[in-house]
């Protein structure tokens, strides 16, 4: 894809998606919650992680996710626990991990027109922290899980936060849904801000249903069709770079 969408692209975007991209968005603080493994990132990190270092059950532990026979906390737990290596092995395979061309300039336009930032992951804390940092790359908070290291090995920690429960459509006990609730939201700024998600997999189905817009990719961009959300599809943040400016947000 070329460095600007040419009015046609643009066009075609609205077409495929059926939503007016040319409408302003509403006189509202606008506010970004952001996905990170497969959307910052250009792969998902965790799935890269478990294939290089991981025993080989990881794999039937992920089918018994997908089918919603375990939740995602009890998914993370038992895969974290099976790779095998120090810290330096796994950083060994976050070196080779790319991080999407123009999420750079999304974070610098986000910053120059005061628009919240935040990355609600259902990954690693540590593994996020050292891509950004490796990347020069801050954003205004995180949201992710807790990796312990200790001599048995890899563990995880989940967020403590009892008005998080269970949520039916990510099959989570800790998941990112009520992040996009008035009363998180008004701790970062006005409880009535135009929410944004960017994602593209089963982690973010439920805060999906609970954002003002949608940038959707690969099976988020499917359920947002069949659930009739709206939303658009995305190939990079090129894409949403232009968009936003198209709708009056950064520019």
């Amino acid at each position: 894809m070329q460095n600007t969408l040419i009015k046609d692209d643009i066009q075609n975007i609205y077409r495929d998606n059926l939503i007016d991209i040319t409408s302003k968005v509403p006189k509202r603080q606008p506010i970004v919650f952001c996905d990170f493994d497969g959307t910052v990132t250009t792969t998902d990190v965790t799935d890269v992680l478990l294939e290089e270092l991981a025993l080989p059950q990881w794999k039937v532990i992920e089918e018994q996710w997908v089918n919603g026979e375990i939740d995602d906390c009890q998914c993370m737990s038992e895969q974290i626990a099976l790779i095998q290596g120090d810290w330096k092995r796994i950083t060994g395979v976050l070196d080779q991990i790319k991080i999407d061309p123009y999420f750079k300039d999304f974070v610098a336009q986000c910053r120059s027109h005061n628009v919240p930032l935040y990355i609600g992951s259902s990954g690693i804390d540590r593994v996020l922290k050292y891509i950004l940092d490796r990347e020069y790359i801050q954003v205004d908070g995180i949201w992710s899980y807790h990796l312990i290291e200790s001599n048995n090995g890899w563990a995880l920690e989940f967020p403590k936060d009892k008005e998080r429960g269970i949520c039916q459509i990510a099959h989570s006990i800790a998941c990112k849904c009520t992040l996009l609730e008035p009363a998180k939201v008004s701790k970062i700024t006005d409880k009535n801000a135009y929410k944004i998600v960017i994602g593209d997999s089963k982690s973010d189905f439920c805060w999906s249903n609970k954002a003002d817009f949608v940038f959707a990719k690969k099976k988020l961009a499917q359920y947002c069709g069949a659930k009739d959300i709206d939303h658009l599809s995305f190939d990079n943040f090129l894409d949403i770079n232009s968009i936003l400016a198209n709708k009056g947000i950064f520019s």
